[in-house]
């Protein structure tokens, strides 16, 4: 481009900038313009030309219109100070009353003390005080304000007005009331437009069901839908949700949670962690991804449960009538830890109707120096403690003496009772097999292997101490010096130790300390 082009549009565009500066100074400084009064009385002074006027008091400027019951015009600086009854219909979009005026029209800034009521489609505003720019259609209030709209009625200690953007801003002391619900906050912006507040600090919401808390988020007060962040959580009745990030309808009470996920059950004392998460609180339901996890509240410790997913039911659909019990099912790399036992398998089931721990595919079962396994196991609880247990189809009890040394028992079903998490009593029926090593003193001197279809085995601390024969056995002893330990083992013999679940590194990946 000509260096001459280039230096002539330079020149038009700081002309159009001049005539758009000179054009908006122009508006500013407009002239406000008497249009009635009942009675005008004149004063020129040192300070200026002033005009006194008396009833029915009327000024305009552009599409804005002043009324008052009486006003001091001062001509020289374009200002007027309106005294009671005052009015202003700006655009014929916003009105506004109270009982004195100061109103700068090169600037356009209305100063509005008294009972001050502003209007608009939308919402009513009332305070003792408010500043209201009228070429930006913005506006503010630090005495306190409250402003009513169809759904809400909103309460600060400071509030701030923009029209043309369709948004109010608030701090301090934030109440907003609505018939089902009640925020308190301490910074929030609310879109008038989509009727949406946003929260930016500590935020409580109250419903008559639930309550709400988030320091980040927002919230449709007409939808009722809210999406929280940092420190949220929502609690019920029954429950409690605590996440990093929350997606919440109210009126569905249905939820969507994402990472550190805690949710508190009060009723059945239990706390369901993960890292997504979907709550279905109308049918009871909570699906739970990403290092899930349970504790279980029980009479002297805690049960805890990791899985990848984990899924909980409050209600349950039975023929026609639907049942209030508790069931929790848990799928893949799953490990159960309590103080004094540990399990592990592909999937689980919890039901609270019969208070039992239904394990399945490959499941192992561990109690000190005792290891349980069987195509399926279930464990009873009585009173928040575990109670007793089920080793259905290829039922085997391992328990280590010594370094290759194990008793062993074997059958088809096999039931037992628990003391305190430890094997008390065990009960075998169908194909009953053992080897258990036989102690004199403080050394195992030989070893009893018994074939037998139904046997009972008594333990003391955790080991065999005795058995009963409850139909003929087809028993054989044998001398410890007289055959190898690694020829003692029953068919399916498996020690799985290295699959027992450990405390320290489940609950390191898997639950925050509490």
């Amino acid at each position: 481009m000509p260096e001459k082009e280039k230096i002539l549009r330079c020149i038009g565009l700081l002309f159009v900038c001049v005539w758009l500066f000179n054009s908006k100074l122009f508006a500013q400084n407009e002239r406000i313009e008497l249009v009635h009064a009942n009675v005008l009385e004149y004063d020129q002074s040192t300070t200026g030309k002033i005009k006194r006027l008396i009833g029915d008091v009327q000024f305009k400027q552009g599409n804005t219109l002043l009324y008052c019951d009486s006003a001091y015009q001062f001509e020289e600086q374009n200002t007027v100070d309106a005294y009671s009854n005052v009015r202003i219909n700006h655009n014929d979009s916003i009105q506004f009353y109270s009982k004195k005026l100061s109103y700068n029209a090169n600037t356009r800034f209305a100063q509005l003390q008294g009972d001050v009521v502003m209007t608009d489609k939308t919402m009513r505003l009332t305070t003792d005080a408010l500043t209201f720019n009228m070429s930006e259609n913005t506006g503010y209030y630090t005495t306190g304000g409250t402003i009513v709209n169809e759904q809400n009625t909103l309460t600060s200690r400071n509030g701030y007005y923009y029209a043309n953007l369709k948004e109010l801003f608030f701090k301090d002391d934030v109440v907003l009331v609505n018939k089902k619900y009640k925020i308190l906050t301490d910074t929030l912006r609310y879109a008038t437009r989509t009727s949406v507040a946003y929260f930016f600090g500590p935020t409580h919401i109250t419903g008559s069901n639930s309550k709400l808390y988030c320091e980040r988020g927002r919230f449709n007060t007409k939808t009722e839908v809210a999406h929280f962040g940092k420190n949220a959580r929502i609690q019920n009745e029954d429950n409690l949700l605590c996440a990093d990030s929350i997606y919440y309808e109210n009126n569905n009470d249905f939820g969507k949670a994402w990472y550190n996920i805690e949710l508190y059950d009060n009723k059945s004392k239990t706390i369901l962690y993960g890292d997504y998460g979907t709550m279905l609180g109308k049918q009871k339901r909570n699906f739970l991804h990403g290092r899930a996890a349970m504790k279980k509240y029980m009479e002297k410790d805690s049960m805890y449960l990791f899985a990848d997913t984990i899924y909980s039911f409050g209600k349950i659909q039975v023929a026609d009538s639907v049942v209030q019990h508790e069931l929790v099912k848990a799928f893949r790399q799953v490990s159960v830890l309590k103080y004094d036992m540990q399990a592990r398998c592909d999937s689980v089931i919890y039901q609270s109707k019969d208070s039992s721990l239904t394990l399945f595919h490959k499941p192992a079962l561990w109690s000190g120096l005792n290891q349980a396994t069987a195509d399926t196991i279930i464990m009873y609880m009585n009173n928040n403690k575990l109670d007793s247990f089920r080793l259905i189809e290829n039922g085997m009890m391992i328990s280590r003496i010594a370094a290759k040394e194990f008793d062993q028992i074997k059958g088809r079903i096999m039931s037992g009772r628990l003391s305190d998490s430890k094997f008390e009593y065990l009960k075998v029926m169908g194909n009953a097999q053992s080897i258990y090593y036989v102690k004199e003193d403080s050394a195992y001197t030989g070893v009893n292997v018994i074939d037998c279809s139904e046997v009972e085995f008594f333990f003391t601390d955790n080991k065999i101490s005795r058995c009963q024969f409850l139909t003929k056995p087809d028993a054989n002893y044998y001398p410890v010096k007289d055959i190898k330990p690694e020829e003692l083992r029953l068919k399916g013999f498996k020690w799985r130790a290295k699959e027992r679940p450990q405390w320290s590194r489940l609950l390191a990946y898997y639950v925050k300390k509490n």
